[in-house]
């Protein structure tokens, strides 16, 4: 008998919540058990030898109770895949947060966590590109790239506050496309996927394609940014037809909460005893790493004809508050959301009263997307 967790369930959908418990506990477990024997050894050591017969049989002990403590997470792990469901949109978010966290070394749990890029529909399924693309298609695409630790279910938004995605599908001239990818990855290799995805989606279209924006959230804007310049030194055909890139709250001059881990990674490297905490934070996933930094820098070769959006959020409903400067949606300050790019002020959007994760749903951000982004007539 297996429990469902929710109230819908795809045949055929797996995810494996026990191989993330197991993952999880493997990650946790190996700094506990750092740290441990790092203050055990210094105690035993200040004893000069006396106590050897007692470290001899401590150590054998400890191995033994980690060793258990990760067989049991296995054991857990596969309990867990054979007893519970969980509804889609629940799977999808755990693996989504697991990538984020570790999805660039998911070692021997990558075929079951692993997410691959790809475009996907409403319900979380693939979606075949060219002529067998499930909705009316146009020659305007609209490209969504979510940020870190999301799947293209945060443009869906909510019944009270549609979604990016929502308004794009009521638009009979625009089509849009929803990325889902491994956000754990660098992002120059999402970059690469994704302009390599782009450039297929070109040459399998059903319909001539008249131009292409690129809409991202977060770290998704970075990605498209920098699909942008990987698609101009590969001479792919399809950053002709960029007419729009929109950032929402995207950390071109790096994201503060990855400088901050970044530092206290350091802090903690110089004590023994932490040392194996330093170590777990520094197994983050290269593609949080790579927020640090954001894109102030390898930003060459993005389409000079292309217009460049910039949202940024402020989570105080005054955007010039002093907090709300300080602070911005609470994930990226404005600074950082604008960049260090000359962009005409009608392509610049600051929003008060908006969080980070409102950004993809907020009604005025959408409006104001849509505006910029929507097919006008030659010579309007």
């Amino acid at each position: 008998m297996r429990l469902s967790l929710g109230c819908s369930w795809t045949e055929g959908l797996i995810l494996s919540l026990g191989s993330t418990v197991t993952l999880a506990i493997e990650r946790i477990v190996d700094p506990v058990e750092g740290m441990h024997r790092a203050i055990a050894g210094r105690w035993f050591g200040a004893l000069h030898g006396v106590a050897t017969p007692v470290q001899i049989a401590h150590d054998a002990t400890s191995t033994v109770v980690y060793e258990s403590i990760r067989l049991v997470g296995t054991a857990v792990g596969l309990g867990l895949d054979a007893a519970v469901n969980l509804r889609p949109s629940t799977a999808d978010g755990i693996r989504a947060v697991t990538n984020s966290l570790w999805g660039d070394r998911l070692g021997r749990h990558r075929d079951r966590l692993g997410i691959a890029m790809a475009f996907r529909d409403r319900n979380g399924a693939v979606v075949p590109i060219g002529e067998d693309f499930p909705t009316p298609v146009s020659g305007h695409l609209v490209v969504l790239v979510h940020g870190l630790a999301n799947t293209e279910r945060s443009w869906h938004g909510t019944d009270a506050s549609p979604g990016l995605l929502t308004a794009l599908e009521d638009h009979p001239d625009l089509t849009p496309l929803s990325l889902r990818y491994n956000t754990g990855l660098a992002i120059a290799d999402n970059a690469q996927l994704l302009a390599e995805l782009l450039e297929d989606v070109l040459g399998s279209w059903p319909e001539p394609v008249e131009s292409i924006s690129l809409v991202g959230h977060s770290m998704g804007g970075l990605v498209a940014n920098t699909a942008c310049s990987v698609a101009t030194a590969a001479g792919h055909s399809w950053i002709n037809d960029v007419t729009h890139i929109v950032a929402l709250g995207s950390p071109y001059l790096g994201a503060p909460i990855e400088k901050l881990v970044a530092v206290a990674s350091q802090g903690l490297d110089v004590a023994h005893e932490t040392r194996p905490l330093a170590k777990f934070l520094d197994r983050r996933s290269r593609g949080i790493k790579d927020l640090r930094d954001g894109a102030q820098s390898g930003q060459e070769g993005l389409p000079l004809s292309a217009q460049h959006h910039l949202v940024a959020g402020v989570f105080t409903s005054d955007p010039s508050h002093p907090l709300g400067a300080a602070f911005g949606d609470l994930m990226v300050r404005i600074r950082s959301a604008l960049g260090n790019r000359s962009v005409e002020s009608a392509n610049v959007m600051v929003v008060g009263g908006v969080k980070h994760s409102e950004l993809t749903h907020d009604e005025a951000v959408v409006d104001q997307v849509m505006r910029w982004i929507e097919p006008r007539p030659p010579g309007d």
